[in-house]
């Protein structure tokens, strides 16, 4: 079975740095992409190489979400010093400088390798700002916004139903994996999103308010795609979060064939 690489993210409590990762991840990952999952860790220093040992044994990346914002001064061009994350900088829920690190190193070398990527909520607002993009830094400060937010009030199950409507753009990726560019409903759950798309996306899908909902790496063929909901939480009934699901696990299964010199493989988005 391909072996998938998921981001985790860095809690601090009571001065006791954990790695963590929502379990949910993992199992629709399993069940749906028929992928074996490996954690990938935090980093606190820019080493790229280690990254790219990382990198290198894998089938494919999945960049999970988080409560935290990304910090865009961690998304640099490879050639600027990153800054190096210290506790003073961390406020949990806000900013996670320690899980920026780590995609900013791991998106470099998976892009390097032609791996197959799925971002999902803050890794599409990775993928964005690694590509030269930006974002909003509040999208409940916007005006004539949909909410993109989940309603606490709710049980935390119900807190991830869909919530808006989001349209897939006729002839792009998605629309290829899905079947088409009828409109989907989603539960699109975030703080931040993308303000200005960057020149190596091109979008995927688009909310009502004009938000760009999913993007994939424009320059190949790749599945190298993120999308701003979070297709993990129901996947079990629906079939949109499955027909994702199940397209990256066959672009890794088909990157491992290609890794190991099977000469039928051919790594494509659907």
């Amino acid at each position: 079975m391909p072996l998938v690489g998921v981001a985790a993210n860095r809690l601090i409590d009571d001065g006791v740095h954990r790695e963590w990762v929502r379990r949910r991840y993992i199992d629709a990952l399993e069940a749906y992409a028929n992928v074996e999952i490996v954690i990938l860790p935090t980093r606190s220093t820019d080493d790229i190489e280690g990254s790219r040992r990382v990198v290198a044994r894998l089938d494919g990346l999945v960049l999970t979400g988080d409560e935290s914002n990304v910090s865009p001064e961690y998304f640099l061009h490879a050639n600027t010093p990153r800054p190096s994350p210290t506790e003073s900088t961390y406020y949990r829920a806000e900013t996670d400088p320690y899980r920026d690190m780590m995609a900013s190193l791991v998106l470099s070398a998976a892009l390097e390798r032609g791996l197959p990527i799925l971002g999902i909520c803050r890794g599409l607002q990775e993928l964005n700002v690694f590509f030269g993009g930006s974002l909003y830094e509040d999208i409940s400060l916007e005006t004539n916004m949909l909410t993109h937010k989940e309603d606490i009030s709710l049980p935390r199950d119900r807190q991830y139903d869909p919530v808006h409507e989001v349209t897939v753009q006729d002839g792009g990726k998605l629309a290829r994996i899905l079947g088409g560019n009828v409109p989907i409903i989603v539960n699109s759950l975030h703080n931040q999103g993308i303000r200005i798309l960057a020149p190596g996306l091109q979008c995927e899908a688009v909310a009502a308010d004009g938000l760009i909902e999913a993007a994939s790496v424009s320059s190949t063929g790749i599945f190298q795609m993120g999308v701003q909901w979070h297709p993990e939480w129901h996947a079990a009934d629906d079939v949109v979060s499955r027909k994702l699901f199940a397209a990256f696990g066959n672009a890794c299964a088909a990157f491992e064939g290609k890794r190991q010199g099977d000469p039928s493989s051919s790594i494509g988005v659907g």
